[in-house]
């Protein structure tokens, strides 16, 4: 199926209820991009078309508010929304994060159904591998005191046990492992298409290939975005643009304590199912897991390259992997690497992201970002609040600590289970 629309093409493959198919969609880049009207006009701008600027403009018309303008300096989903590892988890050290992710999962879990989409979604666990005794307290500690407590208990399993129950693991030098059943794996692609799809329908445009350059305040507020394709006038600005968001938040005098870093991944040819839960060694740092369709993918925390560089992928990373993951799953060591691709996680400095806006901005701005590797699974939950906060400046009990101004308040939500 494909939609013609003047404007330049956005192309996804996309899998609705109906079976794979590629959908060619164009931007509406013609309607106030280039070659357009020079200026437009919107009640809300959002720069980014990721997941967060997606869910939160989809969450934005289910309130009534539709005059919303998407710019998007690429393609749909550009940046790292597409280039994530599919999985999704609601174990973390912080408990702020845990009660977040939990609630995101909620929502995730009713998203087939909700959007008529099938987006691959299984829940197949995470399967953390523990060599130390310091880690395993930490994980029983938390076991017990946190996620037990929140409704998302894990088990801890003895070496002996992760054999049975996960044959192909190698457990030499293992003394436990944590097994959280309430993870698992899901279709980026198919997800962000079905949202792109869905904020079409309501009304939203999408302004694809069309940079914003500059965000203009006059008199204490913002008035809208200056893009390479004209003015577009705005009351509220949302800066949903992941790694690249200081590069525009400084045209307003803004900086927020964001440091994008390159992540490789690769996925090998597929074989037969057996692998249900990403497996993650917090020996190596690597992660492994199986797709729906038989492929295996994984990464590895190495080289640490940051800054808003060249996504580009390294033999140095290849080689790492190859060997590391070989060493906890064994049985992948022959298959063939069919590709790899890197994207960015936009750290903060604890590991945690930032929503809303700082009292001493320009009135009408606000940010979603900084989710430092989890922000595809936040983004139920993330949207559907942003959405709130930048239409009547309501700010949920859940959102609060990820207000801007916990920096310089001291309230860091300190996360540091931070997987690849």
């Amino acid at each position: 199926m494909s939609t013609q629309r003047s404007g330049r093409y956005v192309g996804f493959w996309g899998r609705s209820m109906g079976g794979w198919q590629e959908i060619n969609y164009i931007g509406l880049v013609a309607e106030g991009g280039k070659g357009g009207d020079p200026r437009l006009k919107a009640s809300v701008v959002i720069v980014g078309s990721g997941i967060i600027g997606l869910t939160t403009a989809y969450n934005m018309a289910l309130l009534g508010e539709r005059d919303v303008i998407i710019l998007e300096q690429g393609r749909v989903a550009y940046g790292s929304s597409t280039r994530n590892a599919g999985h999704f988890r609601v174990h973390f050290w912080a408990p702020e994060n845990a009660k977040f992710a939990i609630e995101a999962n909620k929502r995730l879990m009713d998203f087939s159904s909700k959007m008529e989409w099938d987006a691959e979604i299984r829940r197949g666990g995470y399967l953390w591998l523990i060599y130390e005794e310091e880690h395993l307290k930490a994980y029983e500690k938390s076991n017990s005191e946190l996620w037990s407590r929140l409704g998302v208990p894990g088990q801890i399993l003895t070496p002996d046990e992760i054999s049975e129950r996960f044959p192909y693991v190698n457990v030499d030098g293992v003394i436990a492992g944590f097994y959280g059943p309430q993870d698992g794996k899901m279709n980026p692609n198919a997800i962000s298409l079905a949202y792109y799809k869905e904020v079409e329908r309501l009304g939203v445009r999408v302004l694809t290939y069309t940079k914003a350059e500059k965000i203009v305040v006059e008199g204490g507020r913002v008035v809208g975005v200056q893009s390479d394709a004209g003015f577009v006038e705005a009351g509220k600005v949302l800066v949903a643009a992941g790694g690249w968001t200081n590069e525009l938040l400084r045209t307003a005098g803004i900086e927020i304590p964001i440091v994008p870093e390159r992540k490789e991944i690769g996925v090998t040819e597929p074989i037969g199912y057996f692998m249900d839960p990403l497996v993650i060694s917090l020996k190596s740092g690597i992660y492994v897991g199986q797709m729906v369709r038989g492929e295996i993918l994984g990464s590895v925390d190495y080289p640490k390259v940051e800054g808003v560089v060249p996504l580009t992928n390294t033999l140095d990373w290849i080689t790492t992997w190859a060997r590391e993951v070989s060493k906890v799953v064994p049985t992948v060591r022959r298959l063939m690497l069919l590709r790899s691709w890197s994207g960015y996680y936009t750290m903060t400095p604890d590991h945690s992201h930032i929503l809303g806006r700082h009292p001493d901005w320009p009135a009408g701005l606000y940010v979603a970002t900084g989710f430092s590797g989890h922000g595809f699974m936040m983004a139920p939950l993330a949207g559907e609040l942003m959405a709130r906060n930048v239409l009547y400046d309501e700010v949920d009990r859940l959102m609060e600590p990820y207000l801007p101004t916990r920096f310089e308040e001291n309230k860091l939500i300190q996360e540091t289970m931070v997987i690849g």
